[in-house]
């Protein structure tokens, strides 16, 4: 099958994600949860969520101890299963479109390559970051540093920043240099790949908007 061009998968994810925020049933809810189980069961990306997903836990739980104590105990239901929804829609997005793709489409719809360029450098970056951040806390630590999220090593928190910062400004440095001998300010930039959303695409980005103009509908009580 031939694969999304990006500007598809770019509208899909957007929808899906509006479809989580405008979602307040927990019915609805639900629902979407399992049409995102199936569709990264679908793509073989289970695993990675579920590695993905343990990671935000801490964050899910604030969230519900949080609307515990603000709201009911079925509205903090709602809001972390809210949160988990958006998280993995996300996830679905970011993963099936890579940062060279999403910056050709957001060029394809008119933005700024310096937009598109500062958004998919940050999606490189990221990951990058991450790994750095891996490397230092495995470092230290077999120099019998404890960088352990607890209290008692908010003081041993220097050994980790201040390594990353000098590694973070070395980065900008190297990219700075890359971004001046590649000539980035020079005009007339092409493509190394050419993109043609199909009329199926159309047809199903058509549908997908079709479905959450429902789910607005429905959501707002069949009043529209």
């Amino acid at each position: 099958m031939t694969p999304l061009d990006p500007r598809t998968r770019l509208a899909l994810g957007i929808m899906g994600i509006a479809a989580v925020i405008i979602a307040a049933d927990p019915a609805t809810l639900v629902f979407e949860f399992g049409a995102i189980v199936i569709s990264l069961h679908l793509l073989n990306l289970g695993r990675p969520w579920v590695h993905s997903l343990r990671l935000s836990v801490p964050m899910v739980v604030l969230v519900f101890l949080v609307g515990t104590v603000s709201f009911s105990l079925g509205e903090a239901a709602v809001l972390a299963l809210r949160l988990i929804n958006l998280l993995s829609v996300s996830f679905l997005l970011f993963h099936t479109i890579s940062a060279e793709e999403m910056g050709d489409a957001l060029r394809k719809l008119g933005i700024p390559y310096e937009f598109a360029f500062i958004l998919t450098t940050a999606m490189r970056y990221v990951p990058l970051i991450g790994q750095k951040i891996r490397s230092i806390i495995a470092a230290q630590t077999s120099r019998g540093i404890d960088l352990r999220l607890r209290l008692k090593n908010l003081g041993n928190l220097a050994a980790l920043l201040m390594p990353l910062l000098v590694q973070s400004f070395l980065l900008s440095e190297h990219l700075a240099i890359a971004m001046e001998s590649r000539g980035f300010a020079r005009k007339g930039r092409t493509m190394r790949r050419e993109y043609r959303v199909m009329i199926w695409e159309y047809g199903l980005m058509a549908g997908a908007f079709c479905l959450l103009l429902v789910l607005v509908w429905w959501e707002s009580g069949g009043s529209m």
